[in-house]
């Protein structure tokens, strides 16, 4: 039996049936390009396998074997062969920050990314850099400096009295600064709390140095420069087809939307990028996120979109800053903290119902993960909950008990498989529910994956090798095809494209990659080194390597 897509359906046809449409297609109009010779991945339940495909008009017009496929090629069809390679659906980068740089170039710092410098060599590093300086001095940290309750205010005040610092965790939610660095931003002491974060206080209520959440520092340190991110997107996209990246969901922290949309705009898209707007930045109250969003209803580019908003309801345990349902081990009598109260979440969550965007919430601890739960629980029913298809970031706090809910409520996550490699710091276990992936699959909770790459993207085939093999509990690691399945397929549903794109099946976006090596067979390790020899978007090829140009 053949099976063949129309109109989003699928029907089953006779042999003779499909030969006579196909030979009708081809008839009508001859497709643009083929790829024959290959082994493609479609993603497509239907027809997992195949062996050619045919492009026209951005779409797919044909999946199946390389006669079929030839038989339709006209004078001016470009054909390809693959040469045996696996092709595969366009992957989707589900979660990345993009944009974000300090305001100098970082001072060098050891023990990256864990556990990062000790408060003595960073004072140290300081201390040298601000004596030839007085601009800011700035450098990334680690988890010993995140946890490291002392009044930081102090102790920079103390080795650079004149010059502004500014210390950023690498994982983005502590950012610590010093009394020069307050006085040239404009800080006073009875400045209020920003919407889904805290400023640090000491015991006297002052300023201790520290900003959490929402860009309490960052937006305000250095708004985004226009050329600057045009620059780095720019740089971003072409790396990312050089990856086999067809789709980008940019969780847009410390940038407006509408400085994020020009910079696209001067870099010209390559690929359709979905932009996850910031729920707290700049927002007086909640709704005030949504209103970002309409504001920039009319600026539409093409392959761009705009979704959310996107809100952090709690930190992470690197911080120990996720909200726990047991104490941290290093720290009795601490579970984490909320960044928003009962109220504000219950706003979020009625307003997510009522609008047409996508909402989503980046979730990590446990104890946050059965709030959430429960109020949307409260305020609509499952069927109300899955028709939004509510995203959740991380699910890091998603455990086995939970399954059942999440499935109900037609949660998707969004999980990233770095995460899943993080060695426990300062004691502190590393919870069962932390390591999930394959539990996911099982339970029937739609996966997405994606980097959660900041500042510079990372390389999918990494996080498809740690997809595979979950260093911390290898019993949740995904099979190949699964992992390559969330990265394509998945990646589609968590946005709402699924009938658009994600898969090679006809009728779908022409997004596809020709791999340099078979993720599916090649020894794990070698996973990582895996490129993109050809990446298309709609039909068009953004990325050609010149191994398949010389090969043809």
């Amino acid at each position: 039996m053949g099976i063949i897509s129309i109109g989003g359906s699928i029907r089953h046809l006779g042999v003779g049936a499909l030969s006579l449409l196909l030979v009708s297609s081809a008839a009508l109009a001859a497709p643009q390009t083929i790829l024959v010779n290959a082994k493609i991945f479609t993603a497509d339940p239907a027809l997992p396998y195949a062996q050619a495909v045919a492009i026209e008009d951005g779409r797919i017009l044909m999946v199946g074997s390389n006669e079929q496929a030839r038989a339709l090629a006209g004078p001016n069809t470009r054909i390809i062969d693959a040469g045996g390679r696996l092709v595969t659906p366009g992957l989707t980068e589900a979660h990345v920050h993009l944009g974000e740089a300090f305001p100098t170039p970082p001072v060098p710092m050891p023990g990256l990314p864990f556990p990062g410098p000790t408060a003595e060599q960073l004072l140290s590093a300081i201390e040298q850099a601000a004596k030839t300086r007085t601009d800011w001095v700035s450098a990334t940290i680690g988890p010993q400096i995140a946890r490291d309750r002392r009044n930081w205010r102090k102790a920079l005040d103390a080795v650079a009295p004149n010059t502004p610092v500014l210390l950023r965790a690498f994982w983005g939610h502590v950012n610590i600064t010093n009394s020069e660095g307050f006085r040239r931003l404009g800080i006073t002491e009875d400045i209020a709390d920003p919407l889904g974060g805290w400023w640090g206080r000491d015991e006297s209520g002052r300023l201790d140095g520290g900003g959490y959440e929402a860009e309490t520092i960052m937006r305000r340190i250095q708004p985004a420069n226009l050329e600057r991110l045009a620059a780095l997107l720019g740089e971003a996209q072409q790396r990312y087809a050089r990856w086999g990246v067809t789709s980008i969901h940019l969780m847009n922290d410390n940038k407006s939307l509408e400085v994020t949309l020009a910079g696209l705009g001067i870099a010209k898209p390559l690929q359709k990028w979905t932009i996850y707007s910031w729920g707290s930045f700049g927002s007086r109250s909640v709704p005030d996120a949504w209103a970002a969003i309409d504001r920039v209803a009319d600026r539409t580019l093409p392959k761009v979109r705009v979704e959310g908003p996107k809100w952090v309801l709690d930190g992470t345990p690197i911080e120990q800053n996720s909200v726990q349902r047991a104490d941290y081990v290093v720290r009795p009598g601490w579970r984490g903290r909320s960044d928003f109260t009962d109220a504000q979440l219950r706003e979020i969550l009625q307003l997510g119902l009522t609008r047409p965007t996508q909402l989503a919430l980046h979730v990590v601890g446990d104890a946050e993960t059965d709030r959430v739960l429960k109020m949307m629980t409260e305020l609509a029913p499952a069927a109300a909950w899955r028709e939004k298809r509510v995203r959740i970031e991380h699910g890091d706090g998603i455990g086995p008990d939970a399954f059942e809910k999440v499935a109900q409520l037609g949660l998707v996550v969004i999980q990233n498989p770095t995460h899943l490699a993080l060695p426990p710091t300062g004691g502190q276990k590393i919870p069962d529910h932390s390591r999930v992936l394959q539990g996911f699959v099982t339970a029937g909770i739609p996966l997405a994956l994606g980097s959660d790459g900041g500042v510079k993207e990372q390389n999918p085939f990494l996080n498809l090798m740690l997809a595979v093999l979950v260093p911390n509990d290898p019993s949740e690691a995904l099979t190949r095809e699964q992992a390559l399945t969330a990265y394509t397929s998945g990646g589609a549903y968590a946005e709402g494209q699924e009938k658009l794109r994600g898969r090679l099946a006809p009728g779908f976006a022409a997004d596809l990659a020709v791999l340099s090596q078979d993720v599916l067979t090649v020894p794990t390790p070698q996973i990582p080194m895996t490129t993109s020899l050809l990446t298309m978007v709609d039909g068009e090829v953004i990325f050609e390597d010149a191994v398949l140009m010389s090969a043809r």
